[in-house]
């Protein structure tokens, strides 16, 4: 209703990068990158149910069975969230899920790479 008010500009680029709900930065880098290369039919913080545990996915392609996992430095640090996050993906591979995993360094350094990874996946 006022599209010249200050600050809509900023307003709306802030409502485009969170509609996905990162749930960390590098997720919402990783949300960012591929809506760029235009790259559709994902979602997001996936729920999986996979013998009696329920797992989030960072990003899902669920059709393709596709997994995409961004580790941020916590990962690295957490013992109990490293141990957890390998759980997680050996119960997907057994389900016949594929999962690639990134870390914001990757993203931020190699994004062309993400992208490419992501689309060779999926054909």
């Amino acid at each position: 209703m006022t599209p010249h008010r200050a600050g809509n500009k900023e307003r709306l680029k802030l409502l485009i990068d969170s509609r996905d709900e990162p749930w960390s930065a590098a997720e919402r880098l990783s949300h960012r990158l591929l809506r760029t290369a235009g790259i559709t039919g994902w979602k997001t913080n996936l729920p999986a149910h996979v013998d009696g545990q329920t797992y989030y996915i960072d990003i899902a392609f669920e059709q393709q069975k596709l997994a995409i996992e961004i580790d941020g430095r916590l990962h690295e640090t957490d013992v109990d969230l490293f141990e957890s996050d390998r759980w997680r993906q050996n119960a997907l591979v057994a389900q016949g899920w594929r999962v690639l995993r990134f870390t914001w360094a990757m993203l931020c350094d190699h994004p062309e790479v993400f992208i490419s990874a992501v689309l060779d996946a999926l054909h």
